[in-house]
């Protein structure tokens, strides 16, 4: 046993001098094992800036996408995010049916990222068979009474012969028809100032109107240019195409584009080549139905290969991204956006340290907290604890886990749920201690005895953590990821780690005095808990009063709910959000602010403020400003409007109104906008994307709570006699969770009527996140009750069991709950750079508080009030106590049955009814 402890021991250090080589980026360094592991952490959207696009999949009525197309999707939009934009820590996730969200971190330029993400990239090649291009005569083409006006270049190339190649003209967003040699002379016999466009073979002619000088243009995506490819034969298409190269032209400054086909693609070119050979008929390449090369066939090519060029003058930057684009393929129907969110990074850079400052203190406190209370086993709980931190950092990145603001986070608080478990065992130990066992024995069995509850409850929020992942984007998405692998790294730690370093020191001679265990520490009830047994708290008895406490505490809540407190933010309204960075010497109150926006006629907004930020200015302060559409008609037409311009000006006007810089800024070398000087960050959604927001969230509360009874169900029903059991005690959690659910949302009228905080995705995580931590708490009390129907004392009531179990458990709810919040309040007043981050471990701090409250005083009665309900209506008999198979004594054998003797006269508390037990 030594021997393999020592083993596993030698393990774990290894694990841990690996996972400190991965996170120092040592390994990553290291040659031939370098390219296995990553090194530098992915920061999240709103720590480096970039976009956000909510993109949505266009569909004939009545039709879904389909989970192959979603899928295909997907894979598609990270490729070009990551090769056409070259953002190599872009995220795409689906949210609901047919919308996904794409994140690029670090991109500045919206324009191009709009025109990459939403093209559909389907390339096809065309027989151009109602068009005429000679590069070596310019004569007019005529056919019968029309005359078929010729497809020329402003730039002609000059036509070479190239087995495979396409020789055309350059690249170009429009085409144009213009008049042959000779043609000017008999303008005048078109009166009605229309071109006609006929084909050689008699089809139909195409009108186009002239729109002045010597030549007429034809716009893509018009009736006009879609009637003119409506005449072509398609030849073949770009799911056919192997792979797209950018070339280099020998003394030019531009490129081509070299194409591989793959057998069937350069069998259809062949068909094509053989069936007009010699006839120089024209071939046009056409990607998103817009021509982008056109060029006769010259005389005697064929395509045996497969291999093809289409000769542009593509700068390496276009050549560059068209490739990437056809290189990750055409997408299987086509998007539209829906909804985009600028962020700036300097925000998230001071955010960012923020947050880390208060983990490290946290960090500190609570490692002081365990070597302190704890002495020996709080000094061994810490080493693990270091460890921990190492394995998670480790597995973030090499997952690839996106470091969002709520995802470090949620990393903080997985570190105390890592502490949670630690004093879980420890409060065993000591209990073990205390009844005079060994200390092996006590180590032994404090594990074993702590184990199902620390399973349960980390259970319970990895559920959650589930649910968020499945109902959220972005933020959400972190803080859900980081919390699930903490919590899972945590059971590795706290179960094997800590034990085996525990059991390898007492067995080397170190730690074997029991003083060093803190028997005698009892801050926080462990002296309650050392006299449960024969006085126990009687919590129940009194349950009516505490449900009077927790009605007290929600009603201000409701009150303000009524009052109109709830403000939701972009996320849960079709509007827009908008952060301004105010000038020096602007108002800092929200109403001021909102009298500003209501005189440039824009009304029904909610304004935040948030202290300056050093990195941008030392004295200018952040408005988050929020504009409902529907109060402001002229507003909505310019951000609904599809012309940048107009969003631009809307974008504009919120500043204006506000006196902040309205400075566009310019990308490097161009006149294209990338932004305006006083605008940290813009965000706009639709009616659509506002419904799926609510819906979701909606859908993700039930969900949990729906998992987490049916969880709670199997696992206590095992324990204590069947699944009706079990609901009764995973509906009793639940309906004592409704109260901290009350709690937050209460909070959230209340800071909502005071200061103007807005309800966000992050707040539907907070509650998740409550909804877990609350059960976390619940399941330490009905671990100590299920572990106390096995071994009940002798003509006890159900009320005096319960009252005994709360007693028993109350310093370690107390203790698990209080590294928490110690962390939460850290992270409130040090780790929040915006208001949102506020409200987020604002409303989780409340929550937990009003956690550990409903599991001690509400939680349990409850289960005593429906099983009083089931004694009166179907009899003792139906009860969980009255069930003969709960009785056994020690875990490890379960068909052995001891009492814990009581007096005679010792009577218990009044319950509904003491069962009567046969003695064995």
């Amino acid at each position: 046993m030594q021997k393999r402890g020592i083993g596993f021991l030698a393990l774990v250090l290894g694990l841990v001098v690996l996972s400190l080589l991965i996170g120092s980026g040592v390994a990553k360094r290291t040659p031939i094992i370098g390219d296995v592991f990553r090194s530098e952490p992915q920061l999240g959207l709103d720590v480096r800036g970039g976009f956000r696009f909510t993109i949505r999949a266009e569909l004939p009525d009545g039709q879904q996408i389909t989970e192959a197309q979603a899928a295909q999707i997907i894979s598609i939009l990270e490729a070009r995010a990551q090769t056409a934009l070259g953002v190599a820590e872009s995220t795409v996730t689906r949210r609901g049916q047919e919308r996904f969200v794409v994140e690029l971190p670090g991109f500045t330029d919206e324009a191009e990222a709009r025109e990459v993400l939403k093209t559909s990239a389907r390339l096809e090649f065309y027989w151009a068979r109602n068009v005429r291009t000679d590069f070596q005569q310019a004569r007019p083409y005529t056919h019968g009474k029309g005359v078929n006006w010729r497809l020329l270049s402003k730039v002609v190339h000059t036509a070479t012969k190239r087995e495979g190649t396409i020789v055309g003209i350059p690249a170009s967003s429009r085409i144009s028809v213009q008049f042959g040699e000779g043609a000017e002379a008999t303008v005048s016999e078109f009166p009605k100032s229309e071109l006609t466009l006929a084909s050689a073979d008699g089809a139909e002619p195409i009108f186009y109107r002239r729109t002045g000088g010597r030549e007429d243009e034809l716009i893509p995506r018009t009736p006009e240019y879609d009637q003119m490819l409506g005449g072509w034969r398609l030849i073949t298409a770009g799911d056919k195409l192997v792979k797209a190269t950018p070339r280099p032209v020998p003394g030019a400054d531009y490129y081509h584009l070299d194409l591989q086909f793959n057998a069937e693609g350069a069998t259809d070119l062949n068909t094509f080549a053989r069936q007009v050979m010699n006839q120089k008929e024209n071939i046009a390449a056409v990607l998103d139905r817009e021509c982008v090369q056109i060029a006769y066939l010259m005389d005697g090519v064929t395509f045996p290969t497969g291999e093809a060029t289409i000769q542009g003058q593509y700068t390496i930057r276009e050549a560059r991204r068209i490739s990437a684009l056809l290189n990750a393929g055409a997408l299987p129907v086509d998007l539209e956006e829906e909804n985009v969110t600028r962020i700036s990074p300097v925000q998230g850079e001071e955010a960012l340290d923020q947050i880390i400052q208060a983990g490290l203190i946290a960090f500190a406190l609570i490692s002081a907290f365990l070597i302190v209370y704890y002495v020996f086993p709080g000094l061994v709980a810490f080493l693990a604890l270091l460890a921990y931190a190492s394995f998670c950092y480790a597995v973030y990145l090499q997952l690839g886990v996106t470091f969002s603001l709520a995802g470090i986070g949620g990393f903080i608080l997985s570190v105390s749920m890592a502490v949670d478990a630690n004093i879980l065992i420890f409060e065993r130990l000591k209990e073990e201690l205390r009844s005079g066992k060994s200390l092996l024995s006590s180590i032994d069995l404090g594990f074993k005895r702590a184990f199902p509850a620390i399973v349960d409850s980390n259970a319970c929020t990895m559920i959650t953590c589930a649910v968020l992942y499945q109902f959220g984007t972005g933020p959400v998405k972190g803080f859900a990821t980081t919390l699930f692998i903490g919590v899972l790294i945590s059971l590795f730690t706290a179960i094997t780690v800590t034990r085996s370093l525990l059991i390898f020191f007492v067995n080397s001679g170190i730690g074997k005095n029991e003083k060093l265990y803190g028997l005698s520490r009892s801050w926080f009830g462990e002296k309650l808990e050392q006299t449960a047994d024969v006085k126990p708290l009687n919590i129940v008895g009194k349950m009516g009063r505490y449900f009077l406490i927790s009605g007290l505490i929600i009603l201000p809540g409701l009150i303000f709910l009524g009052l109109g407190g709830i403000k939701p933010n972009v996320e849960f309204l079709d509007g827009v959000e908008s952060r301004v960075l105010l000038p020096a010497n602007s108002t800092t109150t929200p109403s001021e602010l909102d009298k500003k926006l209501v005189a440039a006629g824009i009304r029904g907004v909610n304004v935040k403020v948030s202290p300056p930020d050093p990195k941008v200015s030392a004295n200018q302060y952040i408005a988050y400003v929020t504009i409902p559409k529907d109060p402001n008609p002229e507003f909505k037409a310019l951000i609904d409007s599809p012309e940048s311009v107009d969003k631009f000006r809307a974008r504009q006007q919120i500043l204006a109104a506000l006196e902040a810089d309205t400075t566009p800024i310019l990308k490097e070398g161009t006149s294209e906008t990338t932004g305006l000087q006083g605008e940290l960050g813009f965000e706009s959604t639709s009616p659509a994307v506002r419904a799926e927001t609510i819906q979701g969230a909606v859908w993700a509360i039930v969900l949990a709570s729906i998992l987490i009874v049916l969880y709670l169900a199997v696992r206590f029903g095992v324990a204590v006699g069947g699944f009706r059991y079990g609901m009764r005690f995973g509906l009793s959690a639940i309906l004592a969770m409704l109260h901290d659910v009350f709690v937050v949302v209460g909070l959230a009228a209340i800071m909502g009527y005071f200061a103007n905080w807005e309800i966000s995705a992050l707040t539907i995580t907070a509650l998740l996140t409550v909804i877990g931590f609350s059960v976390h708490d619940t399941i330490v009390i009905f671990d100590r009750i299920r572990e106390n129907l096995r071994r009940p004392h002798d003509g006890e009531s159900f009320d005096n069991l319960v009252n005994r179990s709360i007693t028993q458990s109350l310093a370690r709810s107390i203790n698990t709950s209080m590294t928490t919040i110690a962390t939460l309040i850290l992270l409130v007043f040090v780790g929040s750079a915006t208001p949102d981050l506020r409200h987020f471990y604002a409303a989780m701090l409340f929550g937990i508080v009003s956690g550990t409250y409903s599991s001690i005083f509400n939680a349990a009665p409850i289960l005593v009030l429906w099983e009083r309900i089931v004694a009166r209506r179907k009899g003792v008999d139906a009860t969980i106590m009255h069930d003969e198979r709960l009785r056994g004594g020690d875990e490890d054998d379960p068909t052995v049955f001891k009492t814990e003797g009581k007096d005679d006269d010792d009577q218990p508390p009044p319950g509904y009814a003491p069962t009567e037990r046969k003695k064995r």
